[in-house]
């Protein structure tokens, strides 16, 4: 560690290290005991953490004009955006149909041609790893599955 990576730390957590990303602990905790500038930094750190929390946050609320300008964006949102589907078939055809905004069946065809790509890439990618008899066995086991296919 660094006295830079130390200060962005610093900056980012505050001075009790036990608030650090675990990673992150160890080494700093050797950083201070070898860096006298260190150790001063987090002495001016716990300083200001110390008088933020005696601070206190203020209590804020947001004005009514801006209550009104929150709700009326809401209302004006599509409604799979403004009340998301619980039903995960229904929330993947809603993100679908962001990416296809042009009809309700384009989704369902880039899914159909997506998973086409997928089996065709994938049964071109194992082509060539059968042996003879293997194969012989891919084609009892298909056949046996599908007995409308076969020639009278």
């Amino acid at each position: 560690m660094n006295l830079e990576r130390f200060l962005d730390l610093l900056d980012a957590h505050g001075a009790d290290l036990d608030r650090w990303p675990q990673n992150e602990q160890a080494a700093a905790t050797a950083f201070l005991a070898a860096r006298s500038d260190a150790r001063e930094a987090q002495r001016r750190a716990a300083a200001v953490d110390a008088q933020l929390l005696r601070a206190g946050l203020p209590e804020i609320e947001p004005s009514e004009a801006l209550r009104q300008r929150v709700l009326a964006q809401i209302a004006s949102l599509p409604p799979a955006i403004a009340a998301p589907a619980t039903d995960w078939r229904a929330q993947v055809a809603e993100a679908l149909a962001l990416l296809f905004p042009t009809g309700r069946r384009a989704p369902q065809f880039a899914a159909l041609a997506l998973a086409l790509v997928i089996g065709v890439s994938a049964g071109f990618a194992n082509f060539g790893l059968l042996d003879a008899q293997e194969a012989d066995l891919v084609s009892v086991q298909i056949a046996s599955a599908t007995p409308f296919l076969s020639e009278d």
